[in-house]
């Protein structure tokens, strides 16, 4: 299923939250800016598909964060929210916005617009159909039966996931605490520590069924010494890397 990730600047956290709430689940909010500096920060680091600007002081700076979205690698649709005056608008819009919109749009109607406008991206956004969704899935499901990770417990799926969004922005396993856990535990309504703590167990299971070594044979050289335990982030490096080659 299609997946897209969206950076919100600017936004009241009770509307980012209600915005979330209203949003399909192939859009998720994988970026909350409170500043210009954070904003900058975030589109340099996350693949983004969209963008939601609420503009404030100094107005110029939103300006330039505009610009910069326009350069970005997956090219993402911009909607800037304003107060309506035209001069304003025609700037954003000149600078690259896909839409401008009212301050005081519904979360719901602003919901309806972001979906609208991915859906007729015909740009280059980073989009995982259905059949690389299965076939990821089935690779997955592989890769762990056959390293002895049984499929019934909770840590299988948090690791699926963890590695499926890392495939999908790989620089979150460069912040796997602050990013990677509290996304997966977002999903399973659960807690950041209780999916790292998870994962660990899953890795323990199979490394004391002796089946890790097994990891050596899918990937075709010696990944990990005989009896040698992969942490989390090791783990999940590895699987993603190999399927961000496999299924891109």
């Amino acid at each position: 299923m299609a997946k897209y990730n969206c950076l919100v600047v600017g936004l009241a956290d009770s509307y980012a939250e209600n915005l979330k709430s209203a949003l399909p689940k192939e859009i998720a909010i994988t970026g909350v800016a409170k500043s210009y500096s954070e904003a900058f920060s975030l589109a340099d680091k996350l693949m983004l598909n969209a963008v939601i600007i609420a503009p404030f002081s100094p107005i110029a700076e939103s300006y330039e964060l505009v610009d910069v979205c326009a350069s970005l690698p997956l090219n993402p649709v911009v909607i800037v929210l304003c107060d309506g005056t035209l001069s304003l608008d025609a700037r954003f819009k000149k600078l690259g916005a896909s839409v401008t919109l009212e301050k005081a749009v519904e979360t719901v109607s602003l919901a309806s617009t972001l979906c609208e406008l991915l859906k007729n991206d015909t740009r280059n956004a980073f989009k995982v159909d259905i059949s690389s969704e299965k076939m990821m899935d089935e690779k997955l499901a592989h890769i762990f039966i056959s390293s002895g990770i049984p499929p019934h417990i909770k840590g299988y799926q948090f690791l699926r996931e963890a590695v499926k969004q890392s495939v999908r922005a790989p620089e979150m396993i460069n912040n796997i605490t602050k990013e990677l856990y509290p996304t997966v535990a977002e999903k399973f309504n659960t807690s950041p520590s209780k999916v790292e703590r998870a994962i660990r167990h899953a890795i323990e299971v199979a490394w004391s069924r002796g089946k890790i070594d097994n990891l050596n044979t899918l990937y075709g050289i010696k990944v990990f010494a005989k009896g040698e335990k992969p942490t989390n982030g090791e783990l999940i490096a590895l699987v993603s890397d190999k399927l961000l080659i496999e299924c891109s």
